[in-house]
């Protein structure tokens, strides 16, 4: 009696290879996609936790504290995308137009090089958001501060737009990733 073997002949195993990899190279634009959705909302929610990190170590403290961009994690610059931190600003008052660095409370390291964070206060870039000992924004005459974030190649609405509102607040929302 003959025995019948059981399993894939060759040519049924290369046709679902084929087929694996057609909708492998049709899914992956979308997936990169989703990386870069991902990356942009991650960027904007680091950026928030390190407003409040900044704003709840000012109360805690009960002293000025600063969140700033920084490229070596000790001195504050303007370029947002070198990564930022968080420190004890020992500015003689709340509308100094400096941060004079204390100590280092907390670092964040640069972001992906594709990330574009936009940091804005009296409709001018800066280079640091201060809050005072009640966790109120210093420079609060030079209005709210606005923080654009997003990481190029994403779509829809995955960007952040963090608004620090005079009394401190933060207000998150959607932004275009245009």
């Amino acid at each position: 009696m003959r025995q019948h073997q059981r399993g894939f002949t060759l040519l049924e195993l290369m046709i679902t290879v084929a087929i694996i990899a057609i909708v492998a190279a049709m899914a992956a634009p979308s997936f990169n996609n989703q990386i870069s959705n991902n990356r942009s909302v991650a960027l904007g929610e680091e950026l928030t936790s390190a407003l409040n990190v900044a704003r709840s170590e000012a109360v805690r403290r009960g002293t000025r504290v600063s969140l700033c961009a920084s490229a070596d994690g000790a001195t504050c610059s303007n370029s947002w995308s070198d990564g930022w931190i968080v420190v004890v600003d020992n500015a003689t008052s709340d509308t100094a137009s400096a941060v004079t660095v204390g100590e280092v409370l907390r670092r964040w390291e640069a972001p992906s090089a594709n990330a574009a964070i936009n940091v804005q206060q009296n409709g001018g870039a800066t280079g640091f958001v201060r809050f005072n000992r009640l966790g109120i924004l210093g420079r609060a005459d030079s209005g709210e501060v606005t923080v654009n974030a997003s990481v190029s190649g994403c779509t829809g609405n995955a960007a952040r737009n963090i608004t620090v509102g005079i009394a401190g607040l933060l207000n998150v929302a959607h932004g275009d990733c245009s």
